[in-house]
């Protein structure tokens, strides 16, 4: 045992510090072996040295287990298992030591846990107050400021559109201020090497990753100019490089890659690109792998509905079936009921059973906004149904004028929903009146088709198609 990790850790220790060890030894929380604690007790009257004829391995052994033939490897898993503490306590008495180091885990450990959100926000202005009480303004300040404003900009809580804080802005000018340091620091650094006398220049032999040696920096990089470009024939390669590389991006990063890719896809597919539906289902697919798509367990009504609307949507009907039966109970309690009923009918929309649809969506919701997506879907079921029978031209009238009037009065509805429910529905009375004319149902097509922001786009450009066809 003489000369030993655990006696070399354990001469780093004063005698102060060996006397507390013996407190952190016997806290349960930390160490549920009392064979350490014994131990401690046979080594602690040899500080510093170490270096007795009484530490002898199979001495020790004799003494801690007295009854016990020696055994090598109980022995050593029993000095490793105390290395492993003593290593422990040092980080705690090196976080006693930092005030500042100890407000930052705090902050962190309230980020990542559910329903902590005020005290988070709380912890952050108060971090952020200690670091402009420092009288000191350098790179470590800019840095630190700039994680603190990116970390409470991130959490999932915060309303980025109506950030008070400005929390984005501050981190882009923290951001410059530190790289302002960074940069004129190494270059005095490098300037301070280059006149050192005598000094032999190793550049040569080390190796310094490229930036194809790094794929998170690589994929970055391409999002930047993607979202630079908005070219989407460069989305394709984007998305394989991130999907492939995933094990090697970390969960926050991760996270936020797939949600900037994911907006831009499923806005194209809004807008009536169906070519998007593929991307979408496979960032959905590799999201829920990996977990970048709940916070603390929950997933969002938003996100849980988008995915079922784009696996339907793309024909993966038992994969859809799969997921609402894994995720059901990710969603909030508030939400749960409404959010699995208008997700069953749309399955249901989808195998084309539409009066199984009707029969659902006799559910009484409650979300305003889920309560407008039932009632869409209702339409559009009436819609099918009477693409096959004229006779339900009435009924269909009358849900239309049921959910114009539900749009307009309905006072949580802003402003861009109401219009672009207006615009679906106007587009949608216009096939129903010109059903019997394909070139009137030519000329709305080709109107839909210039129309940048129409909702259900692909939907109704899908029925005038049938109609012509017919």
């Amino acid at each position: 045992m003489i000369n030993s990790k655990l006696t070399r850790t354990l001469r780093t220790l004063d005698g102060d510090e060996l006397k507390r060890l013996l407190q952190f030894l016997k806290s349960p929380f930390y160490n549920a072996n009392p064979n350490i604690t014994n131990l401690y007790l046979l080594l602690r009257n040899h500080h510093p040295a170490f270096d007795s004829a009484k530490l002898a391995k199979e001495t020790v052994f004799k003494k801690l287990f007295p009854n016990r033939a020696y055994d090598h490897q109980k022995l050593l898993n029993l000095m490793t298992g105390f290395t492993s503490l003593v290593e422990k306590y040092l980080v705690v008495l090196q976080v006693e030591k930092e005030e500042l180091e100890q407000q930052k885990l705090l902050v962190r450990a309230y980020a990542e846990r559910p329903d902590c959100y005020e005290v988070f926000e709380k912890k952050v202005w108060e971090l952020d107050k200690t670091l402009d009480a420092q009288p000191y303004r350098d790179e470590l300040y800019f840095r630190e400021k700039k994680d603190l404003n990116l970390l409470y900009f991130g959490h999932p809580y915060t309303d980025k559109t109506t950030d008070k804080n400005n929390t984005l802005a501050l981190a882009n000018e923290h951001f410059e201020n530190y790289m302002a340091f960074a940069e004129i620091k190494l270059k005095c650094a490098n300037n301070a090497i280059t006149n050192t006398v005598g000094r032999k220049n190793t550049r040569e032999n080390m190796h310094i990753p490229s930036m194809t040696d790094i794929p998170v920096l690589d994929i970055y990089r391409k999002l930047e100019q993607f979202q630079r470009s908005g070219e989407a024939g460069s989305l394709t390669g984007l998305v394989g490089i991130f999907i492939s590389n995933i094990n090697l991006i970390r969960a926050d990063d991760r996270e936020y890659i797939l949600k900037i890719l994911l907006n831009y896809c499923i806005r194209q597919s809004n807008q009536g690109d169906s070519a998007f539906f593929r991307t979408v289902f496979d960032l959905y697919k590799v999201g829920l792998e990996y977990e970048c798509l709940t916070t603390f367990g929950k997933m969002t009504e938003g996100t849980f509905q988008n995915i079922v609307s784009v696996s339907t949507l793309y024909g993966e009907l038992d994969w859809a079936l799969e997921f609402m039966g894994s995720y059901e109970n990710a969603l909030d309690v508030e939400i749960k009921e409404d959010t699995m009923a208008i997700s069953h009918a749309q399955w249901y929309f989808a195998k084309k059973d539409f009066e199984k649809v009707i029969h659902i969506l006799k559910h009484q919701f409650h979300d305003p906004l889920i309560k407008l997506k039932s009632k869409s879907l209702l339409i559009r079921s009436w819609f099918e149904l009477y693409m096959e029978n004229d006779n339900y031209l009435e009924l269909l009238m009358a849900q239309l004028e049921t959910l114009e009037k539900y749009a307009r009065r309905e006072k949580s509805l802003t402003p861009g929903m109401v219009a672009g429910f207006q615009k679906y529905l106007s587009f949608l009375k216009k096939i129903v009146h010109r059903k019997w004319d394909n070139t009137l149902i030519a000329e709305l097509e080709l109107e839909m088709i210039q129309e940048q922001n129409l909702m259900m786009k692909n939907w109704l450009l899908e029925k005038t198609t049938y109609i012509l066809k017919k």
